[in-house]
């Protein structure tokens, strides 16, 4: 599972098979931004923000997150690797 950190979304979920989803995404992140710039606290855009934002993700899956200025804010959709037989358990049953 690679992933291309200088894709507008990284991700390894294969975006790239979805157009219509993807040009979505990439539509609304710099709408976000542009949203913060009009609504956002004033002069915001060079403090740094935390947004639960993950700025980086290591080879056992795990997220980094970290603060970023609101103008570097950008989404990653990332997914850990699959594991053979691996089951989710949840609730009574």
């Amino acid at each position: 599972m690679s992933i291309d950190y200088n894709q507008k979304i990284p991700n390894n979920v294969n975006l790239a098979d979805n157009k219509t989803l993807q040009r979505a995404l990439e539509h609304w992140q710099p709408e976000f931004i542009n949203w913060w710039q009009d609504m956002g606290p004033d002069g915001s855009q060079n403090f740094d923000v935390y947004l639960r934002t993950a700025v980086s993700v290591d080879p056992s899956g795990w997220a980094h997150f970290d603060y970023v200025k609101m103008p570097d804010y950008r989404w990653g959709i990332f997914l850990n690797p699959a594991e053979e037989g691996r089951k989710v358990n949840f609730g009574a049953h």
